[in-house]
């Protein structure tokens, strides 16, 4: 572990010369007599470090701290060094890799803010050693030293270094801190650090859990953001004058500037528009003309063809009219009813018809398909048919094979037994030289017994030879393709595992971010509880502050006065206190004076104070009086100057003291009459009885020889001169607060809301991606599972392989073996073999042997022919039966067609039925049908012709007849148009000689369908509305738009700074509840070591507790125990050693929180009893074996406990000296 590895003295405090104290791991304990100087090893260690002051060290200034020896010379200086071993730390960084951050790790560390720290506490406690020893990853020692130069008038400089090179100390505690070795923390526990924390007061033992929780860290923050926030909101106070001063502008421009702008697009309208007015005329003048002149010439040529025309057409009216009379005489004398009547009975019997030849032809495709249909099924059944006479032909044959076969069989049968029972008879004729031939072929078959496994063996081994050298080659080539094989999977495996990792990494990197997110959703959740508390806590708060205020304003009439103000009555000039100004030291004794007339309401006449009395009734708000200036008179003022010149302590007339309105002295002077103010009681009471008097402070002595006086009470909500409703009161003030802090809990919680709506998404969406993660990682590692699983299957493969491989070599090299020995074993047996059969084929040549031997060929012979006429016999018969079964299955199929034969035959005889009626019903309609057309023809002939001809007759006619009208009507409008337009083609040519003249040179275009007329009554409008608008300010437009500018970029820069000044108050709230958060996090670990370690300590069991966990920073801390056999007691009220063992159990709880590689203890056990020292030396000895422990103690437990010792001895008028002794223990 980190430890102190050496300290060196030299002339400090009792150390003369240079004195090196070597400091070992673990337990050790300093020893000495009393003024010895062995607690200034500690002085050092503190004076060394920086950790303390001079008073600390116990000395009143840092020369103090030089030997005592050294002085009178011109400069001394004492010089301190602390010496770390470090060899732990880098140990620990040479097994610990750093791994490089991920891209997305670094995207989570820029979007997560800087506020947002863990425990609390921005603090570089950490448990990584490569946090820790970032900045000694190349040292195994550290030093630091501190020099303190004396000068001989009493100057001093101190200068500290580390490894030798100055630093100053916030450099220096910096370094420490990275080995945290903390300036605020416990690591060296002087004599007084016991007391004082039993001495001290509550809230400052809380403020020690404020340090280790790093509030003090927050609280800087927070100051930061508000004075942030102090600039923000004045540069928006500063901005949003400029602002409304700009919108004061911009109304007054904005006027001007519609009034310009409307002005401007009017006098171009009307110039534009009287342009457009002359160009219409003179074109209109123009078309008229032409016009005009057109349609006259077109209306003499129209003329002559129309009375052409009307001659014509009556002409043609009177012959029509003579043919039309006669074929009307005609016609009426024939009918037309009886033809109507005959073509609708024809449409119905056509229609039956139709739907008769439907059915007619739907029966006869019926009719059609079913004889299709019995066509391919008679055609089956002749198919079948012929199949059937074919098996039964067959069957016939087959059955006469049997039969012959059987015969046949039974024939060679007979014959075999015969050849049998003669070659009996031959073999008992020749027995001796059956016998010689059984010897010989004995021998023959005992040789080639022998042989033939041989011969068999040698070709199976030859075999076996050919087929494991094919084996082996296959092995071979399988070998190396099994061989690439795991190559290519071990590459993907590779490829896979890095996949793997990465995905892991991914997984890792996801999880880290997602419990930032939440983390920081948490703080903003934990910021939106706490502030909706406070603002139920403050609204609760300023309703009962607002609900009394409103009580004292009812009580004191302030409410009447608030209500009236709030009328909108006019003529109300205010109460009597708002309208009179008095200096600090007369206020009292004048408003006591006035009493209750100064809450009276002044109003400018009796009329306004009839207002408002109704007002009040309708309101139900209160009684007032009213003082009306045109009716109030003051009383008749009675001065005595013998007061002025004459009476001690007169100070003057109180009307004369009121600073007011010339307007206001008459209600003033009702107000206070003669009353005069005197300085002191005892003054006044000479002239009590002559004036109403009045004392400064407060005492009233009226002319009927009444006193008032006592004790004032200046409550709150009553009237003072310069106020009204009391609105510099202290309740008033905090109403105010509470006012304002709403709404900045309002801004913030409803930025909160929408920060925790961002982050609940982000947190859903880093879920999401997680949850992705993993789903690839898991898939990832499947197929590594997979991958390694198919591996260990081809190595097994592979080594099952080899071993196969070299079985079947070791096989073939056995086979080749086998086979060089059958090859010259064989030759040998078959020259035997041959000798043999040669012997035989002599003893076979005999004609015993001869006759036999024909007799057992025929008899093998007949054998052969007997076995195969079985086979034939079977096959034949086997034939038989499946010719049977064949002719069955057709019969059946016959049958079945058979029946789907007569299903088709009805139904084509019910289709011909159907047909049959159908064609009757037919014939029906046609002879109906016929009669009708005939009937219609007789009628058509007789009106048919006649008809025609007079309904065309009629309508030519009528043609003519509306063709003369509308060519005599045609006439008479042409004639009488043509008068007009010649009339107006002589006034036109007058116009246009005079439009001329106003035209310009360049004529321009004319929007197309505007009429003249309309164009003249906007002109007209137009000027009107232009000398309407006069006089006009044109500069106007260009200071409007220079001015709306301005105010566009301000209106931005304001929204710009309401976002910022959010976020702050956001970011304050959030720091507030971070440094809630961290104080309660080291408040509980602290009160759980506190609890555990003081129960090892006192046999008994205590906590931490505050006055107020609602409001931790405002409360105090105290320590509750309950020592073994005692009840339970606060610290105050504990005894001397029980209050040090609960002391020395906090500071080991703070320890043990914010552990340390070293600490010191100066004589922590002088109040101690020895069974409490042996329970601290345990204590010590179990935590020595997490930190460096430097005891200094005169008591013999702690002595025996400890693993080292240091006495530490002075001699009359020497130096301090150290001796080290290592304990030793059974």
């Amino acid at each position: 572990m980190v430890h102190i590895k050496r300290l060196e003295l030299t002339n400090f405090k009792s150390f003369g010369g240079t004195t090196t104290i070597p400091l070992l791991p673990g337990f050790t304990v300093v020893s000495g007599p009393n003024g010895s100087g062995k607690s200034n090893i500690l002085d050092a260690l503190l004076f060394c470090l920086g950790l303390s002051t001079s008073k600390g060290m116990r000395a009143e200034r840092l020369p103090d701290l030089v030997n005592n020896k050294l002085a009178g010379r011109k400069t001394v200086e004492t010089i301190v060094k602390v010496t770390f071993d470090l060899e732990d730390i880098k140990t620990s960084l040479n097994g610990y890799e750093d791994p490089e951050p991920s891209e997305s790790e670094t995207q989570t560390t820029t979007e997560n803010p800087p506020e947002v720290i863990k425990n609390g506490a921005n603090t570089p406690e950490s448990d990584d050693p490569f946090e820790i020893a970032s900045s000694f990853h190349s040292l195994s020692e550290w030093s630091i030293s501190r020099r303190l130069r004396v000068t001989k008038q009493g100057t001093y400089t101190s200068t500290y270094y580390m490894n030798g090179q100055p630093c100053t100390l916030t450099e220096l505690h910096e370094q420490l801190n990275q080995l945290r070795v903390y300036a605020e923390g416990y690591n060296v526990v002087l004599q007084g650090d016991v007391t004082s924390i039993i001495s001290m007061k509550s809230r400052e033992r809380r403020e020690i859990i404020d340090e280790m929780a790093g509030v003090a860290q927050f609280d800087r923050k927070i100051t930061l953001a508000k004075d942030k926030l102090d600039l923000v909101k004045e540069q928006e106070e500063k901005s949003g004058i400029v602002e409304k001063e700009l919108k004061k502008q911009c109304d007054r421009l904005s006027q001007d500037c519609v009034k310009a702008q409307k002005y401007q697009e009017l006098r171009g309208q009307v110039e534009q528009k009287s342009l457009w007015q002359t160009i219409l005329k003179w074109q209109n003048l123009q078309k008229q003309e032409w016009k005009l002149r057109e349609n006259i010439e077109s209306g003499d040529r129209s003329a002559t063809e129309i009375n052409q025309n009307i001659q014509t057409k009556q002409t043609e009216i009177q012959q029509a009219q003579t043919e039309l009379d006669q074929l009307n005489v005609q016609v009426k004398a024939l009918g037309e009813e009886e033809l109507l009547a005959l073509q609708s009975t024809l449409a119905t019997q056509e229609a039956d018809r139709r739907q008769l030849k439907q059915k007619h032809k739907e029966l006869e495709s019926t009719i059609e398909q079913t004889i299709k249909n019995l066509s391919q099924l008679e055609q089956e059944i002749q198919k079948h048919q012929q199949n059937l006479e074919i098996l039964a032909t067959n069957k016939i044959v087959q059955a006469q094979e049997v039969e012959s076969l059987e015969t046949t069989r039974n024939q060679a049968r007979e014959t075999l037994n015969q050849q049998r029972e003669s070659a009996s008879a031959i073999a008992s004729t020749a027995e001796a030289w059956i016998q010689e031939q059984a010897q010989l072929h004995h021998q023959i078959e005992t040789l080639q017994q022998t042989l033939n496994p041989q011969l068999t063996e040698q070709a199976r081994v030859r075999e076996q030879i050919h087929q494991l050298e094919k084996q082996i080659q296959e092995q071979q080539e399988s070998m190396a393709a099994l061989g690439v094989e795991i190559e290519n999977q071990n590459a993907y495996h590779e490829k896979i595992e890095k996949s793997r990792e990465t995905a892991n990494y991914q997984v890792e990197s996801l999880t880290k971010q997602l419990a930032a997110v939440e983390q920081d959703l948490q703080i903003q959740q934990d910021t939106q509880t706490r502030l909706l508390q406070e603002q139920r806590e403050r609204q609760r708060k300023l309703d009962k502050l607002e609900a009394q205020q409103q009580a004292v304003q009812e009580a004191s009439g302030t409410y009447a006065t608030k209500m009236l103000q709030q009328s909108g009555i006019s003529g109300i000039c205010g109460l009597v206190a708002q309208l009179g100004r008095v200096e600090p030291k007369y206020q009292l004794a004048l408003e006591i004076a006035a009493g209750g007339r100064l809450g009276n309401m002044v109003v400018e006449n009796d009329a306004v104070g009839a207002a408002g009395i109704e007002f009040l009734k309708r309101q139900r708000a209160g009684r007032m009086t009213f003082l009306p200036l045109n009716k109030i008179r003051s009383p008749r003022l009675n001065r005595d100057d013998s007061l002025r010149w004459g009476a001690a302590g007169f100070i003057d007339y109180a009307v004369n003291l009121i600073d007011c309105d010339s307007r206001y002295q008459n209600i003033f002077a009702y107000v206070f009459g003669s009353t005069v103010v005197f300085d002191t009681l005892t003054n006044a009471r000479k002239y009590l009885g002559k004036h109403r008097i009045v004392t400064l402070d407060g005492e009233i002595l009226e002319t009927s020889g009444a006193m008032t006086g006592g004790s004032v009470s200046r409550r709150s909500g009553s009237l003072h001169f310069g106020t009204v409703d009391g609105n510099e009161s202290a309740e008033i003030g905090e109403m105010e607060v509470h006012r304002q802090r709403l709404q900045e809990i309002d801004i913030v919680l409803e930025r909160c809301q929408v920060e925790i709506s961002r982050r609940k998404e982000d947190v859903k969406e880093r879920a999401q991606a997680l949850m992705e993660g993993k789903q690839y990682f898991r898939e990832t590692q499947l197929k590594v599972e997979q991958i390694e699983s198919e591996l260990q299957k081809l190595t097994r493969q592979q080594e099952q392989g080899q071993g196969q491989l070299e079985k079947n070599h070791r096989e073939l090299v056995n086979a080749q073996t086998r086979l060089t020995f059958l090859d010259q074993e064989i030759p040998t047996r078959e020259v035997q073999l041959t000798k043999l059969k040669q012997t035989l084929a002599e003893l076979e040549k005999s004609h015993t042997h001869s006759e036999w031997q024909q007799m057992q060929e025929m008899i093998r012979s007949q054998e052969l022919v007997l076995q195969d006429r079985e086979g034939a016999w079977r096959a034949a018969q086997q034939q038989l039966q499946e010719l049977e079964n064949q002719q069955r299955l057709l019969q059946e199929k016959v049958e079945a067609i058979s029946r789907r034969q007569s299903e088709y035959q009805e139904q084509e005889l019910a289709a011909r039925e159907n047909i049959k009626d159908i064609n009757s019903q037919v014939l029906v309609v046609d002879e109906q049908i016929a009669e009708i057309k005939a009937g219609m023809a007789k009628a058509e002939e007789k009106l048919g012709t006649e008809k025609q001809k007079r309904d065309q007759a009629e309508a030519s006619l009528r043609e003519l007849y509306l063709a003369k009208q509308q060519l005599e009507w045609q006439l008479q409008k042409l004639q009488e148009s043509q008068e007009g337009r010649r009339e107006q083609l002589v006034t036109l040519r007058t116009q246009l000689e005079e439009q001329k003249a106003e035209l310009p040179e360049q004529v321009p275009e004319v929007p197309e369908n505007i009429k003249i007329g309309e164009l003249d009554k906007e002109v007209r409008s137009l000027q009107k509305q232009l000398q309407a608008l006069e006089p006009v300010n044109m500069l106007a437009l260009e200071e409007y738009d220079q001015t709306q500018k301005r105010l566009e970029e301000l209106t931005q820069k304001l929204a710009t700074l309401e976002g910022e000044r959010t976020e702050l108050l956001l970011r304050i709230e959030n720091f507030t509840t971070l440094r809630q958060r961290s104080f309660f996090e080291a408040f509980n670990a602290v009160n759980q070591n506190f609890q555990t370690i003081f129960a090892q300590l006192s046999e008994g069991d205590g906590y931490l507790q505050l006055d107020d966990t609602e409001d931790p920073f405002n409360s105090g801390l105290n320590l509750v125990a309950h020592p073994k056999g005692k009840p339970v007691q606060r610290l105050a009220s504990m005894s001397g050693g029980e209050k040090s063992l609960t002391a020395l159990s906090f500071i080991f709880a703070l320890q043990r929180y914010r552990p340390s590689p070293f600490y010191a203890f100066d004589e922590v056990d002088m109040f101690l009893d020895g069974a409490n020292v042996e329970r601290l030396a345990k204590m010590i000895k179990q935590q020595a074996q997490q930190a460096q422990f430097i005891v200094v103690s005169l008591r013999r437990p702690m002595m025996e406990s400890s693993q080292h010792t240091i006495g530490v001895t002075q001699a009359r008028g020497a130096h301090t000296q150290v001796l080290g002794i290592k304990m030793t223990r059974d």
